[in-house]
């Protein structure tokens, strides 16, 4: 990997085990894991900002037969779960992908809780999409991630991807049903109403103070707790990386997401946008596909039969 700032010296290169590239939840995570083993890892980000997509999105997980459930009372066979995705995915079932997600899933929850700054919250009630379906369930399968407090990222606070505002009431995100009702109730309920006070004076507060909220929510905690696990590891994130070469790296985790900004590719894959351009997604404007054109130059193959591509 070279590393531009000081090229043209014997010191343009960066020796590692794993180059991670990308910083959202995947890459984050996999270069966590990869710190924890002891190996000598660098993530590089495209963008200006780390985070990408998971920054700006609810930060909610869904995952069966976690510890989380069964702290809440709820112990459920995997073959619930798998009677569920069966019939969500209809013809797409891939069995053995499943298998793997239900017995790694609970596992990859417990280490991350217990080895690193991620916190997860899980509601006792929370309906699947379709929890009438075979296998659904009313709660234990879905957590969010805990608020998390940005000034622990210390001087990286300013480099973390903004919330959409779309996602956040005069700035705040609200990442909780309790915030989300006090503040619906604001106006009929004289607690919710000091809640409420009080939460606006703190955003406030730290507006003037830091130039943004401190309570990360949603996404943004999400991408916050697992940054601040790698740099609890002094794992390097450098951002505004475009440029990769051969060199001594042993694994390569391209973490780059989908394709919401390829025009070409997108409309290669969706016959119903014929000019790739018709649809709007709120995804990074630099997520445009790299990693799927990285991975096809190095002789994998991206998948395109799937009903709905993940654009």
């Amino acid at each position: 990997m070279r590393d531009k700032r000081v090229a043209g010296s014997e010191s343009d290169t960066y020796e590692c085990d794993s180059l991670v590239v990308g910083s959202g939840c995947a890459g984050l995570s996999a270069a966590v894991t990869a710190g924890h083993h002891g190996l000598n890892v660098l993530i590089v980000e495209k963008e200006p900002r780390f985070g990408g997509t998971t920054a700006r999105s609810g930060g909610w997980l869904w995952i069966p037969g976690t510890s989380l459930a069964r702290d809440w009372g709820i112990a459920e066979s995997p073959d619930q779960a798998r009677t569920y995705l069966r019939h969500e995915a209809g013809n797409s079932f891939d069995a053995a992908r499943v298998d793997a997600f239900l017995s790694a899933g609970p596992q990859a929850v417990d280490f991350f809780t217990t080895k690193t700054a991620v916190r997860f919250d899980m509601p006792l009630t929370f309906p699947e999409y379709h929890a009438e379906a075979p296998g659904g369930a009313q709660g234990g399968r879905s957590m969010v991630t805990r608020p998390f407090d940005g000034r622990e990222l210390g001087a990286h606070i300013k480099d973390i991807g903004s919330p959409l505002p779309e996602l956040t009431i005069f700035g705040i995100m609200l990442g909780s049903s309790k915030d989300i009702v006090h503040f619906m109730r604001a106006t009929k309920s004289p607690a919710s109403a000091l809640y409420v006070a009080k939460r606006l004076s703190k955003h406030f507060v730290d507006v003037m103070r830091h130039g943004r909220g401190m309570t990360l929510t949603n996404g943004n905690a999400l991408a916050g707790r697992l940054a601040k696990s790698a740099f609890d590891l002094d794992i390097p994130l450098w951002l505004r990386e475009t440029m990769v070469e051969d060199g001594g790296v042993r694994g390569v985790i391209l973490a780059c997401g989908g394709f919401p900004h390829d025009v070409a590719r997108r409309k290669a894959m969706f016959p119903h946008a014929p000019s790739g351009k018709e649809h709007w997604s709120p995804d990074p404007a630099g997520n445009t596909g790299d990693g799927l054109r990285m991975a096809e130059s190095a002789g994998g193959r991206v998948e395109d039969t799937l009903p709905n591509a993940a654009a």
